[in-house]
């Protein structure tokens, strides 16, 4: 298919899951201005001129109101704010963070586990809700319950909850929800929410919620970082320095790779080869019956959202991996017909192990998409297609790097004539508009 006819079933490029991919600058923009705040700051002389350039020169900070209220009399940890509590974790060698979720809530968890240890020194253990809410949960007094869940509804993240709060010291446990809806159970439920404020999503595929989601967590581990002690000011301003950019970096992504598929009449003209680089590279893989996606680090959470987005929306069997383990079975998979897309941010300490690993599938023929940075032309000679995206902060990558998997997945569902914005065998809880009843989407 070379046209964008296709979109013709799908109400046109300005609905769905598309529509839901471009709204995510918004959305970021409105959760920073809900929890990110700055004010002008002149830095230090600097004798490095380098250094003195790329100092940041605004000093900014995390308010995250409802971390700061004082849990009530009736629980176990009267008198402290959730914020305290969860930054006690640092301090604490008995204490850590456990967070549960399920699909894209899960990865997010994932990439929270890494931002919360790095900036904020606190242990976390990352679950599925639906294999933890078979375990016998072992709990102590000052221990955080972290439970991601978009609707606020999902059955086994909910069971999780109360399943925590009922066991032995479940009294003493802070429980926190991170979703989408605040008038859902688990929001309700839990003795503080964090609302990651996306607002409604038409396609069931999550996409602008997961990056609100992992943008939420950023604020968090940062906000952590500081009432701990273990993140100074200038490591402080330099992240969200970051952050503040990423909307603008996010619309940058998504105008450079699928403008083309948002123009008025989209449906009533043809693409061309250099038209649109994400749709040549979806028309050259469309056919492929199986991919490959890896990541190391902050990135591994990102090829596993990758993996799973390519089997929901262009329904092709895919794998996600840290790329060091691809040794561990994957690569004898690989071929000329087996499409692998590696993250490889120059940002990441471990980018020439990377390079090894695209090195490596090469060897094998295999065709190799790869997703770095603007200023990075070391792949073009060894990828067949190479990607580029704004630099950030090694932390931050994620929020960048999830868009091209997306656009992907969605341009060559609709290549595959799927309902993308309502795959099949796909369900979402989503919280009805005044009502606390549930309705679920197929």
């Amino acid at each position: 298919m070379s046209s964008v006819q296709a979109f013709a079933c799908h109400r046109g490029p300005k609905y769905g899951m598309l529509n839901d991919i471009w709204e995510t600058p918004t959305v970021l923009k409105r959760l920073l201005a809900n929890h990110l705040q700055s004010q002008p700051f002149d830095p230090p002389a600097r004798t490095n001129a380098a250094d003195a350039a790329h100092a940041p020169t605004r000093r900014y900070s995390v308010k995250l109101p409802q971390q700061e209220i004082p849990l009530p009399a009736t629980h176990g940890l009267e008198g402290r704010t959730p914020l305290q509590v969860m930054a006690a974790c640092s301090r604490r060698c008995a204490n850590k963070f456990t967070i549960v979720g399920s699909g894209s809530s899960y990865h997010a968890a994932m990439v929270a586990e890494y931002m919360i240890e790095h900036i904020a020194r606190i242990p976390v253990t990352v679950e599925l809700a639906s294999e933890f809410v078979y375990r016998k949960p072992i709990t102590r007094s000052g221990d955080v319950f972290i439970v991601v869940s978009g609707s606020g509804e999902t059955a086994e993240s909910v069971q999780c909850l109360r399943q925590v709060k009922e066991s032995a010291n479940g009294d003493k446990v802070l429980t926190v929800g991170v979703v989408n809806e605040v008038d859902s159970s688990i929001a309700r439920e839990s003795d503080t929410c964090i609302n990651v404020v996306a607002g409604e999503e038409v396609g069931v595929a999550s996409t602008k919620v997961f990056s609100s989601t992992v943008a939420a967590f950023a604020l968090l581990a940062v906000a952590l970082g500081e009432e701990s002690g273990t993140l100074s000011d200038a490591e402080r301003d330099a992240i969200l320095a970051k952050l503040d950019e990423i909307p603008d970096q996010i619309q940058k992504v998504i105008e450079r790779e699928s403008r083309a598929l948002k123009q008025d009449g989209a449906s009533e003209h043809s693409l061309v080869v250099g038209d649109c680089r994400m749709w040549d590279i979806g028309c050259q893989n469309v056919l492929a019956n199986n991919f490959i996606f890896l990541g190391r680090g902050f990135n591994f959470p990102i090829a596993l959202e990758g993996a799973m987005k390519c089997k929901e929306i262009a329904y092709i069997h895919a794998e996600g991996y840290p790329a060091a383990e691809m040794k561990h079975g994957p690569i004898a998979l690989i071929d000329q017909f087996m499409p692998v897309v590696v993250i490889a941010p120059m940002s990441d300490h471990c980018y020439e192990k990377i390079r090894s690993n695209i090195e490596e599938v090469n060897a094998r023929c295999g065709a190799t998409i790869a997703i770095t940075e603007d200023d990075n032309l070391e792949l073009e000679e060894t990828c067949e297609y190479v990607i580029h995206v704004p630099k950030t902060h090694e932390f931050l990558m994620p929020l960048i790097s999830v868009i091209p998997m997306q656009l992907l997945s969605y341009m060559m569902g609709v290549l595959r004539g799927n309902e993308v914005d309502h795959p099949r065998g796909l369900q979402k809880t989503i919280s009805a508009l005044g009502s606390c009843s549930p309705r679920v989407e197929e």
